[in-house]
């Protein structure tokens, strides 16, 4: 009798060892809601493939936040940036195709009420030539299909000013660089 409860306060203690053993979810095994989603290497169109930032995307209330930063850019010089329709940057950029408007709206300031989904804020370089970029884009999708997801879509980099105004694209000359958006 003393032999089976000891063989059964065994069998216990092991069971009871072994389930600490087992695996629950912690903090850092759940997804970080600040992590971004997507995330695009902006490099140079003309030739020289240089590495000059970083985009990020990811969703928030209102919308979904593209942040990131550019470098190498000419201090103090101002900049558009949009998300094009085709995720390519082959012949300088220009396979990109257009911005990225799946509502067929006019071009316009993306934070008016007539916009492209593809339309952000222009940048301006601080002294060091360094520009950032922090904005919440709403009607965008970070989602991996869909009509406004912006995955597999390209971030282009134009050497002028978005004037919000001009038809089809701002008048912000030509496409400097581009960066392909992909899973981060």
């Amino acid at each position: 009798m003393m032999k089976t409860l000891f063989t059964a306060s065994t069998l216990l203690a092991s069971a009871l060892a072994l389930s600490a053993c087992q695996s629950t979810p912690t903090k850092q095994s759940v997804p970080d809601e600040a992590q971004p989603v997507l995330k695009s290497q902006i490099m140079t169109t003309d030739g020289s493939n240089k590495h000059i930032g970083d985009m990020f995307l990811r969703p928030v209330a209102g919308g979904v936040q593209v942040f990131g930063k550019l470098q190498g850019l000419t201090p103090g010089a101002t900049v558009a940036m949009h998300i094009h329709e085709t995720g390519s940057c082959a012949d300088m950029g220009k396979a990109a195709g257009g911005h990225f408007n799946p509502y067929h709206k006019l071009h316009g300031n993306p934070m008016g009420a007539e916009n492209h989904a593809g339309d952000l804020p222009n940048l301006t370089a601080d002294a060091n030539g360094v520009a950032s970029m922090n904005f919440v884009k709403k009607d965008i999708s970070v989602a991996m299909q869909g009509d406004n997801s912006v995955y597999r879509r390209a971030f282009i980099v134009h050497g002028g000013v978005d004037d919000y105004v001009s038809q089809p694209a701002g008048n912000a000359g030509a496409r400097i660089a581009c960066g392909i958006i992909e899973k981060y």
